[in-house]
């Protein structure tokens, strides 16, 4: 049976990343495997946006946390806080079935440093180790507690709308998003479609392209008075902030990603999430 070139070289790719001693550069990769610049940077690219290449600051790459959760490891960055933690969010999974994400918060960014899927509902997102900036309206469950960030994200835009949303998360707690009313079921067979097919079995491409969309259409936050009552609403994600003393160090994201919640089930998911990142933060 004949084989796969393009498969070959990723694979050769992966296996050099892996036994190497210090980050490569893609001329040094490329030379190494005998490939064309331009491919290895395409392929590299690839790597890095799925976790399982990173790039640093000198723009040599190493393997990325994706790669290295494989093997049942993660490099020291992506170390959780506490050991228990991952019984935390294993626990929150089976009480919600929706997948959960733990992000450690930076100025500017946000990198994810554990991720569950539910088996009922895997929900895609950001993989291990990558990063998400922080702009309005994302990571405001954290921001509502992080003054010192507050101005780059409050941005020069709609200012006083933008303060409103950070006093109601920190009166409840958390941070609510939904797609727009008419992309609402869109989000959801996106969701089941990603989760379906997982990474390896979508073409990179119209992975990255759905996934990049799906954010696009979950981010619109809900404004405090619009989650009352008990008629149903499309929710996306849930997010609540993880404190490590008085500061929200990482954000907790509960992936519903439902075109209709009815009331009672919103705040069954907030509680579950609110006492879960309680939880963690006791144990940081």
């Amino acid at each position: 049976m004949a084989g796969s070139p393009p498969t070959r070289r990723v694979i050769d790719t992966l296996e050099l990343l892996a036994r190497v001693e210090h980050p490569q550069t893609i001329a040094e990769i490329a030379d190494e495997l005998g490939v064309a610049r331009a491919t290895m940077s395409a392929i590299l690219a690839e790597l890095d946006d799925a976790g399982w290449a990173e790039r640093d600051a000198s723009r040599a790459y190493r393997l990325g946390p994706a790669a290295m959760a494989l093997g049942g490891a993660s490099p020291p960055a992506l170390h959780l806080p506490n050991p228990d933690v991952a019984q935390v969010l294993d626990e929150l999974v089976a009480a919600t079935d929706c997948g959960v994400t733990l992000a450690r918060m930076a100025p500017g960014a946000m990198t994810v440093v554990a991720k569950r899927h539910s088996e009922v509902r895997p929900v895609p997102g950001l993989g291990l180790g990558q990063s998400l900036a922080i702009v309005f309206p994302v990571g405001a469950a954290a921001m509502a507690w992080r003054e010192a960030d507050q101005e780059a994200w409050l941005g020069e835009r709609d200012r006083p709308r933008r303060r409103l949303l950070l006093e109601s998360v920190r009166r409840r707690g958390f941070a609510a998003y939904r797609p727009e009313s008419s992309d609402a079921m869109l989000v959801e067979v996106l969701a089941e479609l990603l989760g379906a097919v997982g990474p390896l079995l979508i073409d990179p491409a119209l992975r990255h392209t759905a996934t990049r969309r799906l954010a696009q259409l979950s981010s619109r936050a809900y404004s405090e008075d619009e989650l009352d009552g008990a008629d149903a609403q499309p929710i996306s994600y849930l997010a609540a902030p993880v404190f490590a003393g008085d500061q929200a160090e990482f954000e907790l994201q509960l992936g519903v990603l439902k075109s209709a919640v009815d009331g009672r089930e919103r705040r069954r998911l907030v509680t579950a999430l609110v006492e879960a990142a309680d939880r963690i933060s006791a144990l940081i």
